[in-house]
This record gives structure tokens, C-alpha cells and sequence, in this order.
């Protein structure tokens, strides 16, 4: 299990705990030099026609003003505070939909939602996707200037 400044990270697949490997990923000189922990969680789900979650979650996360979504190109992204510490959770995709019901993305074919403790993948019923990643990334002296090297830091699609 993966422990932070924040809390220890849970992954769930629908409402059912389950474990995991977290595999640490080295800090980047040049997109996060200030980051003092990076990780990324791999998830192996083979979907079967049904809707399913899996979702990162902060263990007793207690929500701040300053907790917020951070989305990016491929990238959904939700940071949360506490006191001097910003932890960022990452996933790969582009969510959302139009005003006539389809989906932002062509690219994906599932979608991703924000929650107040962590994120989640949405399977969907024609999902043939089998493989979730979720990029962990954390600063515990976080500044104006140092502030964005979280999202760099978490992003799946830079490991």
C-alpha cells in the first residue's frame, strides 16, 4: 500500500478493495525536480460488458477550498491539499460530452470522474480496454512557483 503526506492511497474496483503494486517512478529534472514522491499504479481489469468503477482514493481525506481538477491534454487530474502538501492523482483520457449526449473523446473508450477523496475510470459496456494507470505525485513544501510540478509529476502519459 502506497503512503503519503495525505493519506494511503486505496484502490477500488466498484465498491471492493483490492490490492496493489505501486511502482515508484523517478523524479524528473527538468518537468517536477521538486517533487518529493512520484508513483504510478497500474491496474489489470478485464471488462465483461458491465459498468464498472475503479478509483484512487486518499484514505480519510478531509476536503480543502484549495483541492481542484487540473485537467490537460489526454490527462484528468485532481489535486488535494493539506496544510504545506499538494498531492496530485492522474489518469489518462479526455471526459466530458457535448450537448447532444457524445463523448469529447474519440480517443478513449471509457470516461473518468472526479470524486472528493480521489478519481475514477468509468467502464462502460463497450469498453474493451484492460489496463488503468493512475499517476501519484506529491510536493510537501509546495509554492506559487513549485505548485504545477504535481501535474507534470502525475501525468501517466510522461512515465
Amino acid at each position: 500500500m502506497l503512503t503519503t503526506p495525505l493519506g494511503d492511497i486505496e484502490i477500488y474496483v466498484d465498491d471492493n478493495k483490492v490490492e496493489y503494486m505501486e511502482k515508484n517512478i523517478r523524479v524528473s529534472d527538468k518537468l517536477c525536480p521538486d517533487v518529493s514522491g512520484r508513483y504510478a499504479i497500474k491496474i489489470d481489469f478485464i471488462p465483461d460488458g458491465k459498468i464498472h468503477t475503479i478509483s484512487c482514493k486518499i484514505k480519510g481525506h478531509v476536503s480543502s477550498k484549495k483541492d481542484g481538477i487540473e485537467p490537460g491534454e489526454r490527462l484528468e487530474l485532481k489535486s488535494f491539499y493539506k496544510d504545506n502538501t499538494k498531492l496530485s492523482i492522474g489518469m489518462e483520457g479526455e471526459s466530458g460530452y457535448y450537448a447532444d449526449g457524445m463523448c469529447v473523446s474519440d480517443r478513449y473508450d471509457y470516461d473518468n470522474e472526479y470524486m472528493g477523496d480521489g478519481v475514477l475510470y468509468l467502464v462502460m459496456k463497450e469498453t474493451k480496454t484492460t489496463k488503468y494507470v493512475f499517476g501519484i505525485a506529491w510536493i510537501e513544501n509546495v509554492t506559487t512557483e513549485n505548485d504545477v510540478q504535481t501535474w507534470y509529476g502525475a501525468d501517466p502519459t510522461l512515465f
